[in-house]
C-alpha cells in the first residue's frame, strides 16, 4: 500500500512538471511582440460589462448571443432602463424579435427589436428596453428572436432576471429537523 501511494505521488509530481514545462513553452511562443497590443473588440468589451441571457434550449437554436445590463437598481414604480445587445456568432441573413415580460414587470418601451439584415458576425446590435416594475419580487423578461439564414428560420427565447426591491419577501420554508436517533444505534462509539 505504501509503495502504491509513493508511486502515485511521484507520478503526479512528474505530470505537474511536464504540464508546467509545456505551458511555459506555449506562453513564450504565443506571447505577442511589444508593439502588437490590440484594443479589445466591441464583443470583448461587452462580454466584460454585460450579463449573458439564458437561452431556452441548450445549445441555442440560433447563432446569436444576448447580453443585457441594468442601468439602475430596480425599484417599484420607477422606470428601469435596460441595455440589450444581440451578438451574431456567425453569418445570418436576418435577425428580428420582440421583448416580452413577466407578471410584475410592465413593458414601457422597446417591445419590438428592429430587423437587422445581414448583420456582421461579432458586431453588437444594441437595443434599449424600458420596464416598469409593479411590485417587489424576482421576475424575468425575455427576448424572443427569430433568425433567418438561407431558407431556414429559427426562433429562440432568451431569459433575463430582474430582482426588484427586496426580491422575495416571504421567508423560505425551513427544512424539517432530522428525527433523533433512539437507542444504542444513535450512541457514538
Amino acid at each position: 500500500m505504501r509503495q502504491l501511494t509513493r508511486n502515485a505521488v511521484v507520478g503526479l509530481a512528474a505530470v505537474a512538471i511536464l504540464c508546467a514545462c509545456g505551458s511555459k513553452q506555449t506562453a513564450n511562443t504565443a506571447a505577442p511582440s511589444a508593439g502588437a497590443h490590440r484594443p479589445p473588440s466591441a464583443a470583448q468589451t461587452l462580454a466584460r460589462s454585460m450579463v449573458s441571457a439564458v437561452p431556452a434550449s441548450k445549445p441555442s437554436a440560433v447563432p446569436v448571443q444576448v447580453r443585457f445590463a441594468l442601468r439602475t437598481r430596480p425599484t417599484v414604480a420607477e422606470p428601469l432602463d435596460i441595455g440589450l445587445v444581440l451578438l451574431p456568432t456567425s453569418a445570418v441573413d436576418r435577425i428580428s424579435g420582440k421583448v416580452v415580460t413577466d407578471d410584475g414587470l410592465e413593458l414601457v418601451e422597446g417591445g419590438q427589436i428592429a430587423s437587422a439584415d445581414r448583420p456582421a458576425e461579432g458586431v453588437p446590435i444594441e437595443h434599449a428596453v424600458k420596464l416598469l416594475p409593479r411590485r417587489d419580487g424576482i421576475f424575468t423578461f425575455n427576448a424572443v428572436l427569430t433568425v433567418d439564414s438561407g431558407t431556414q428560420s429559427s426562433t429562440e427565447t432568451f431569459s433575463m432576471p430582474v430582482i426588484v426591491g427586496a426580491g422575495l419577501t416571504e421567508s423560505a420554508p425551513k427544512p424539517a429537523a432530522a428525527p433523533a436517533a433512539a437507542g444504542p444505534q444513535g450512541a457514538s462509539r
